[in-house]
């Protein structure tokens, strides 16, 4: 190992700080130069890539473009409202929750095509049974909002609370 070191403090006092310089600058290049040989020879598969996404491009720009969704379009008509009320009041009933009287009225909204069923649900019912019901029927039914949500509860001790429930559902009106 003495010999070793003896030598290579040979060879560095032979080449100088210069000669140490040009050496190490020579390592460098040559590190470089294996670099760069693999990126050439990857160079091929990704250029094929480049040109069969170009492809994929080309042929997506030449489809025709989809027609826009229209979100009125996929309202229910009139006729099926109170289809859309029955199914509240049965997943109010999955959720443990009595619908014993409600208020509903119609009416049309101005300047538009569509109605808008108000209803006004009274209930009795604890907290997490009433966050389910509202998270299901919002979630099933897009046409419908909450606008409105009392509560009210007795003793702060209470599980039961009673809510008052201002819901819109809108129907197309002209079907």
């Amino acid at each position: 190992m003495n010999a070793l070191r003896w030598h290579l403090n040979q060879w560095a006092r032979r080449l100088g700080t210069t000669g140490l310089a040009g050496l190490a600058l020579l390592a460098v290049a040559l590190l470089l130069l294996i670099q760069v040989e693999s990126v050439q020879r990857a160079a091929p598969a990704q250029r094929e890539k480049l040109e069969a996404l170009r492809l994929t491009a080309a042929l997506h720009e030449s489809d025709p473009a989809p027609a826009p969704l229209n979100p009125l379009a996929m309202l229910p008509p009139t006729g099926e409202a109170s289809e859309r009320i029955g199914e509240l009041e049965q997943l109010a009933h999955a959720h443990g929750i009595a619908l014993p009287r409600g208020q509903y009225s119609v009416s049309p909204l101005t300047g538009t095509s569509l109605a808008r069923w108000q209803l006004v649900l009274p209930v009795e019912t604890s907290y997490p049974a009433l966050h389910a019901y509202l998270a299901t029927a919002l979630e099933r039914l897009p046409n419908l909002t909450l606008d409105e949500l009392k509560l009210k509860r007795d003793r702060i001790e209470s599980s039961e609370l009673q809510a008052e429930l201002r819901l819109s559902l809108f129907v197309e009106a002209s079907r």
